[in-house]
Parts: structure tokens; sequence; C-alpha cells
């Protein structure tokens, strides 16, 4: 193959790539958009100004650095140790035990879908988990992503995507932000970014993140405590700060019914805090955010 040859060939194959990413952004696009139109989301927020009373944890357990609900009678967490995985009820405040990891395979986040579980751990593999949660349902998929990189994870329920967000401090002083989606079907990472930004205003690392499910709003949790609400394109709506019965921020989470659920990391009195979702009507929403 001559130069020239080798040369055209070279510009076409870059500008398929770039064609492919770009259909496959509009795809993505697109598919958020429908489903965004077509679900009813309710109007609401959640009060952090009057919380329910700090549930202590029952003894025995390590403060959770993850949660997830799978149904109104099941979550699962992540034990402080990050090498177990609890059934946790919040309703009558008791877990089991349901299975640990090898000591070098640390899990950091968890999420959840039907009746599997799903975890990273430190080396950025995700994990499925069907039930009944035995090793031996287990399936790995690596993400590839660039050695040292946190993510944050959780399940859209209405997209019926896994979500997972990372972020980093850029040179000018802002922090960006980049929201992908894992296609749980195919069992595959988009590389197109579900969406993606710039901001002066976030330039806190998110330890944690859920998706509100009536309002379809992504909460982040700074290790201050700050709460950042973001709209469905990664736009800020408003921030909140958890009460202070949370001593020490670790996770938040949402309940079934869009009550959040917050923990901490004290070792001597982790709690879970609730903070009731309360539903308004269009015209009274505005007066909230």
């Amino acid at each position: 193959m001559s130069r020239t040859q080798y040369f055209f060939s070279f510009v076409l194959a870059t500008i398929s790539f770039i064609a492919a990413r770009s259909i496959q952004r509009e795809g993505i696009q697109n598919y958020y958009e429908q489903i965004a139109s077509s679900v009813q989301k309710d109007q609401g927020y959640i009060d952090f100004e009057h919380p329910a009373a700090p549930q202590y944890l029952p003894m025995g357990v390590q403060p959770f650095t993850a949660l997830a609900t799978l149904d109104s009678l099941q979550s699962f967490a992540i034990s402080q140790d990050s090498l177990h995985i609890v059934r946790y009820d919040n309703t009558a405040n008791t877990f089991v035990p349901l299975m640990a990891l090898e000591e070098g395979q640390k899990m950091t986040q968890i999420a959840g879908f039907d009746s599997t579980l799903v975890f990273l751990d430190a080396a950025q593999e995700l994990h499925f988990l069907n039930a009944p949660y035995a090793a031996e349902t287990e399936q790995t998929y690596p993400l590839q992503n660039e050695e040292g990189a946190k993510q944050l994870l959780c399940y859209h329920p209405n997209l019926k995507r896994i979500l997972l967000l990372h972020s980093n401090l850029l040179e000018n002083g802002e922090r960006h932000f980049v929201c992908q989606t894992f296609h749980i079907t195919k069992r595959q990472l988009s590389q197109v970014p579900l969406f993606s930004f710039d901001s002066k205003e976030l330039l806190f690392e998110p330890i944690s993140m859920a998706i509100q499910p009536q309002s379809n709003e992504l909460y982040l949790l700074s290790k201050s405590g700050e709460v950042f609400i973001l709209d469905q394109n990664g736009v800020l709506i408003s921030r909140q700060h958890l009460p202070k019965q949370i001593n020490d921020p670790k996770l938040i989470s949402f309940a079934a019914n869009g009550d959040l659920l917050a923990t901490d990391a004290n070792a001597l009195h982790p709690v879970v805090v609730r903070l009731s979702w309360h539903k308004m009507s269009p015209e009274q929403r505005p007066l909230v955010h």
C-alpha cells in the first residue's frame, strides 16, 4: 500500500469512527428523551428539614458504604470493610449476611434491579449476581477505565440502565462530570456519555449518587453532607444539606416510595436517617426549588 493509499484509508477509518460515535450518541439521547417524555413524573420534594428519628443500625453490623433498594421489602448494603454484602430491612431494622468476598476483591458500589444485584469492585469490574445470590451465579464485566478512576454506580428504574458517574478536576479549576450508561441486556458500557458537563459550582468529588424514582432527578452527595439535585440532563436544580443527625455522611439511597435514606460512617453509632418524599402539584413545585 502506498503512502497516499494509507493516508486515505486512515482518513476514511477516522470518519467512520466519528460517524459511528455520532450515531451512538444520537441513539442514546433519543432513547433517553423518549423515556423521559413517556414517564409520568411526580412533582414533589424531599423534606430535608424534618427527618424521621435516626435509626441506629443493629448490633453486629458495620456502617454501610453503599446501599441499594430492589423493592419495598429488599435492600442490600456493602459493609464498611468492603468485603460483605448484607440484606437489610429498613422497616424492621434487621439485617442478614448475604455473602462475603475474598480479601483482595473489595467492593465500592452496589445497585440492583428485578432480582439481580450489581456491585463494582476496586479493580473497576462490574459483578452481576442473580437470586439466590450465590457465587456460582456471578458474571463479571471489566469496564476498562483508567487505573485509579473512582466511579459511582446506581440503577435508573425508568431507563432500565445502570448509570456510572465519574469526575475530575480540570486545570482551569472547574470539575468535569461524565455520566455513562451500561446496557444490562447487552452487558455493554456506552462509550458515548448520557451527559457530561463542566461546573464552577460543583467542585467537590461526589461520594454517593442515587436516582429519585418518582422524579427521575439525580442526587449527588458530598463529604460535607451537602446534596446536589440535578435534572435528567445534568443541570443543577437545587442544593440541600443532610440533617445534623448525620455526623459523617457516607451515602444516600432511595426507598421504593421515594423517601431518601442517608447513612453515616460512624463505627460507634451507625445510623440511617429517612427523609420523606412529599408529592406536590405542579403549581407548588416552583415554591420549593
